[in-house]
């Protein structure tokens, strides 16, 4: 399901966010995104606390990096609007996804092939491979778009 996407005057949220953070887009603010998601993933996950610890930093890291396609992104297009990203735990016992919704033109797509010591092009790659579900949408009036993805908190997921 692709969720609306307003204008910067009007962000979207979803339904029920169990969780939000505006931020300027500057990449000071990962960290903060890193932490808030790592606080709130692993506050709410019912798994031994090796379990939960992991899939705790496997959310914070995918969340830094959507974060940081975001930041990048308002720098390239030059766009002073901030980003916004919400958590929301889909159904009890569900998954937990992650949307990161910023101003900038154009939709990413994941590179496949590239190496490590690229500085460009891995974040969607990991979140590719690391994710159960990820995606965009800017079907929404205004510009930008939303990028999500989510994580499963089943035994065995990723």
């Amino acid at each position: 399901m692709c969720p609306q996407i307003p204008s910067p005057a009007h962000p979207f949220v979803p339904p029920s966010p169990d969780f939000s953070l505006t931020f300027p887009p500057d990449p000071a603010w990962v960290r903060t995104c890193r932490e808030t998601v790592r606080t709130s993933s692993c506050s709410a996950v019912e798994k031994p606390d090796s379990d939960r610890r992991e899939f705790a930093e496997l959310a914070a890291l995918l969340a830094s990096e959507a974060a940081t396609n975001a930041i990048t992104a308002s720098a390239a297009a030059g766009c002073p609007y901030p980003i916004t990203l919400y958590g929301e735990w889909l159904a009890e016992g569900g998954p937990f996804r992650i949307h990161v919704r910023d101003a900038a033109p154009g939709l990413p797509s994941v590179r496949h092939g590239v190496s490590d010591d690229e500085e460009h092009g891995r974040g969607l790659y990991l979140i590719a491979s690391l994710a159960s579900r990820y995606g965009t949408c800017a079907d929404g009036p205004g510009p930008g778009k939303s990028f999500w993805f989510q994580l499963e908190r089943t035994a065995g997921a990723p």
